[in-house]
């Protein structure tokens, strides 16, 4: 019979507590600064590539990659890794997809999307990146859930993966927002920070402008906002949808949204100004119409000799046209721990996982390199004592 314990109940559930969140941060809610992802995400894109199904195959149905990913890695609710999936499809979502979603899979204006037995997935060409040199022996692997297989700790990225396609999510009394930004200003970064290590932000500021989200719009805040925001991995930035005047015949104008900010749904923001059109609140403002197809074309009727200007500013202040995007770059590091990172440290832990990769990649490639010259050595042997070689043989 096992002895009891008394323990302090105050000091138990302190520490339970603890586990419980670590668990969660490690293997759920944060992203690894090296490849940006969370486990479901790395999982899903490993699996569809043992699948086989990269940018240039026939798209499968998601149903299978489901099947495929919950049974071998992920042994959690399909509804939520289907969830992860759709995400990375998600041209509005993602600056970067990285699964090539074939069928409906939502829209800005909040559609879910269809079952995973409707539609259809494989990874797109820059996941190619995400998962290149897997089979060199470039990172390390550990068992799955019921050690019958082996997957990968982290992807051997060949792209800042965390930068370009940002990340969000909610941990137990931590969470993190990394905003998206583009792939030439991070890579352009990269490449000044190999050749001046001590630069700093305002330096690296001058490739990485701000964020740059998949739904455009303007950001309103000032270098030094930005600035300080990157230096201490945390700050909000603001951010306001675009629009342009459009001339109609007999010298009126209408106002076209062009952009909404990221997160905004469409639809949403529509309704909100159709209440404020029926309640009169901007007399000036007499319809709304959504035009959009691919692109975001959302068109304001305007009584004749009306400041477009006044409705736009008043629309920014009552509606969701200006947005607030939270940043927090919490992720975890290398060691698995936890952490605030500034931009300069997100950059330098990227650069120094892609100098582990490489040299694990060239000390691979050099192995098979020496075992094939052991196996022409012996061919150079042979060939030159071929008849004692034949002699042997019979």
């Amino acid at each position: 019979m096992a002895k009891e314990k008394v323990a302090d109940i105050t000091e138990e559930l302190e520490s339970r507590f603890l586990t419980y969140a670590l668990s969660t941060i490690v293997s759920r809610s944060l992203p690894d600064v090296r490849d940006g992802l969370k486990p479901i995400h790395r999982r899903i894109l490993f699996a569809i590539n043992s699948m086989g199904i990269n940018a240039d195959s026939k798209p499968v149905k998601s149903a299978k990659i489901i099947g495929e990913v919950l049974g071998k890695y992920h042994p959690h609710g399909d509804a939520s890794t289907y969830e992860s999936m759709v995400r990375m499809a998600q041209e509005f979502s993602m600056r970067y997809p990285l699964v090539d979603g074939k069928g409906n899979y939502g829209s800005l204006d909040g559609d879910p999307p269809a079952a995973y037995r409707y539609t259809e997935g494989r990874l797109t060409p820059i996941t190619s990146y995400i998962l290149s040199d897997i089979k060199k022996d470039t990172v390390d692997f550990r068992p799955n859930y019921d050690n019958t297989l082996k997957e990968p700790e982290v992807l051997p990225s060949r792209i800042p993966n965390l930068l370009i396609n940002g990340a969000s999510g909610i941990a137990v009394g931590m969470a993190c927002s990394f905003p998206s930004h583009n792939l030439t200003e991070v890579i352009n970064a990269l490449i000044s920070l190999v050749d001046d290590p001590k630069q700093s932000t305002t330096q690296i500021m001058k490739s990485i402008k701000g964020p740059d989200f998949p739904t455009a719009g303007i950001l309103l805040n000032s270098k030094t906002e930005l600035r300080k925001a990157y230096d201490q991995g945390s700050g909000m930035v603001k951010i306001r949808g675009e629009w342009k005047l459009e001339k109609l015949p007999r010298g009126k104008v209408q106002i076209i949204l062009t952009a909404i900010p990221y997160g905004v749904n469409k639809s949403r923001l529509i309704e909100k100004i159709a209440e404020i059109i029926i309640s009169k609140k901007l007399s000036p403002l007499q319809d709304i119409r959504d035009e959009s197809d691919e692109k975001v074309r959302v068109v304001l009727e305007i009584k004749s000799g009306t400041d477009p200007e006044k409705i736009m500013t008043y629309l920014f202040k009552h509606t969701e046209l200006e947005t607030n995007f939270q940043l927090n770059f919490n992720c975890l590091k290398p060691t698995g721990e936890p952490a605030r990172l500034s931009l300069k440290e997100l950059c330098k832990h990227f650069l120094d996982f892609r100098k582990g990769v490489v040299t694990r990649r060239l000390k691979f490639d050099l192995a098979v390199l020496e075992k094939r010259l052991h196996i022409l050595a012996a061919f150079v042997t042979i060939f030159k004592n071929l008849d004692k070689a034949l002699k042997l043989i019979r």
